[in-house]
């Protein structure tokens, strides 16, 4: 007889669950904790770094094209054409709308002025196309400014025999013996004699005619009275100091932003006393007589960044301005808010047509 033995299985017992037990836990949220702050720190720097950076992008480029205008205007100074001298005649009378004092825009016999240390009522005064409200006081070490500089642009207008001229622009036309500023519908109406002639018989060459003053504005986009004074709630009530020129727009004069965040300009002109076309002395305040004679400009902005940065302190660097080796300029001691990035830059221009005029002579 054969007996099948057979054999019951019991079923493998089940290993028991087990959680996270509470030390487990908090090891686990200390180093999630760790991991989150050192991400947050990452992100922080990496944000500050990056408006460190767009800070000073913005300052170069606002520091370049300050001085890539002023340069501009400096070169031209006195650029009449092709006249040796500064004797441009008006055969007819022009009415400049809003002048900065009577036939000043057209006083083509001083090429370049300024002045400086002015306060706001006395910048009003020199020019009263200037607001009080639109002038930035300044101290001795960042004096106030205001440069002057007329001429005509180097681009002649095409076809002078020809010449489309708008009605209400100035514009300039001589030949070695004379010149003449006119306004353009005045030109049709001049007879042969007034108009200058180059070898040959036909038309000398016209440029357009231009008239600055440059000086610094303490806010950017202005709300007072229609958009045109500044207030202290302008720039979200952060007012950013702003180069701004006077200039001739048509027979209009016209205040105009050129860069923002500009907080000081200092030039130091160079003089030529014998006629040689070079500079023998620098200073910063010529005499009227002096002006006739600058040959160079050495021009040294202060420019900061148009935003604060939380945490910063600005207290510990000074600022060379007037190109001496020293130092004098410091947030602190001047007034200047201290939580803003500053730097500055400065250029040399020669103010070639006056150059060239001293030493032909």
């Amino acid at each position: 007889m054969l007996i099948t033995m057979r054999h019951s299985r019991r079923p493998a017992a089940r290993s028991p669950q087990r959680g996270l037990t509470l030390v487990e836990v908090m090891v686990a949220m200390t180093i999630g904790i760790i991991l989150l702050l050192a991400l947050g720190t990452l992100f922080a720097n990496s944000t500050r770094v990056f408006k460190v950076n767009d800070d000073f992008a913005r300052m170069q480029e606002n520091g370049a094209y300050a001085l890539n205008a002023i340069g501009s205007d400096l070169r031209q100074a006195g650029f009449y054409g092709l006249i040796p001298s500064n004797d441009v005649q008006m055969p007819t009378a022009i009415v400049v709308t809003g002048d900065c004092a009577a036939g000043w825009a057209t006083n083509v016999g001083q090429p370049l002025f300024g002045f400086r240390g002015l306060t706001p009522s006395a910048a009003h005064t020199a020019l009263n196309c200037i607001n009080a409200s639109n002038f930035i006081d300044g101290t001795a070490d960042r004096p106030s400014f205001i440069l002057i500089v007329r001429g005509a642009t180097g681009v002649a207008v095409p076809n002078p025999d020809a010449p489309v001229l708008a009605a209400g622009t100035l514009y300039v036309q001589s030949d070695p013996n004379g010149g003449i500023l006119f306004r353009g519908d005045q030109y049709a109406t001049f007879a042969a004699p007034l108009k200058r002639t180059v070898l040959g018989g036909g038309e000398a060459p016209i440029y357009p005619y231009q008239a600055r003053a440059y000086y610094l504005r303490p806010c950017s986009r202005p709300t007072g009275s229609g958009g045109t004074l500044c207030l202290a709630t302008d720039d979200g009530n952060q007012p950013i100091p702003t180069l701004v020129r006077q200039e001739l727009v048509g027979t209009t004069m016209t205040e105009r932003a050129v860069a923002e965040g500009i907080e000081a300009v200092r030039i130091v002109y160079g003089v030529d006393n014998d006629g040689n076309g070079t500079p023998d002395m620098y200073t910063e305040a010529p005499t009227d007589i002096q002006f006739t004679q600058v040959v160079t400009a050495r021009v040294s902005v202060l420019v900061r960044s148009t935003k604060p940065t939380n945490g910063y302190n600005d207290d510990s660097r000074d600022y060379d301005l007037n190109g001496d080796g020293v130092a004098e300029l410091n947030c602190t001691d001047d007034g200047l808010p201290c939580n803003y990035h500053r730097h500055v830059f400065t250029q040399s221009f020669q103010v070639r047509n006056i150059a060239q005029r001293l030493e032909s002579s």
